[in-house]
């Protein structure tokens, strides 16, 4: 049989290592939380840089749509798919942009005078098509039919670019994934802060 002093020695370590295991745990624990209270702190201290990264989402997509916009705007229309043609006179021009719904930069509407080639005559107000410098001229147009409330018309003396067209087509089916993007981290947002 051990001494009584050496088995109280032995069971004095054997606490010692419980007790140090112990401390182990609770330092490992008291980490966890910490890093846990970080990550929430992070979280709180993240809605700007959210706010900023869905705004800059939010932005590239109407930069692209409008981009896409311009490039269909410039590519001009094709007079070979007139249905008629006639003699427009152009007189006073207004001067729109540099952001609107036909895309960026400056662009004039220009009320109209035209005369078309079976006789008919008829006055509109026409967007990006005419500027400042045809005020008094006539122009060569062809009639390609109505969008909305407004006659679409060509140009004969301005040749069709069907290439930016595509491009444009192509920069707009781009924009759509920075759109549900930003309209999916809206939706998310406004949800987490509804929960609130």
């Amino acid at each position: 049989m051990e001494p009584l002093d050496d088995r109280i020695a032995k069971r004095l370590a054997e606490i010692k290592e419980q007790q140090h295991e112990l401390d182990r745990k609770e330092a490992a624990r008291a980490e966890e939380a910490d890093l846990g209270a970080a990550v929430v702190q992070r979280r709180k201290g993240n809605g700007f840089r959210s706010f900023l990264f869905l705004t800059g989402i939010l932005v590239l997509a109407a930069g692209m749509l409008g981009t896409a916009v311009t490039l269909s705007r410039l590519a001009g229309n094709d007079m070979t798919d007139a249905r008629r043609e006639g003699q427009a006179t152009v007189g006073r021009c207004v001067e729109h942009g540099p952001i609107s719904n036909r895309g960026f930069g400056y662009w004039e509407a220009c009320e109209v005078d035209i005369t078309w080639d079976d006789g008919q005559l008829e006055e509109m107000t026409a967007g990006a098509i005419f500027d400042s410098s045809d005020t008094g001229t006539t122009v060569r147009v062809g009639d390609l039919g109505r969008d909305r409330t407004t006659r679409l018309l060509a140009r004969a003396d301005v040749e069709a670019r069907p290439w930016l067209l595509w491009i444009g087509y192509g920069i707009g089916l781009l924009a759509l994934l920075p759109t549900f993007v930003g309209v999916l981290l809206l939706r998310e947002v406004l949800r987490f802060r509804r929960k609130k």
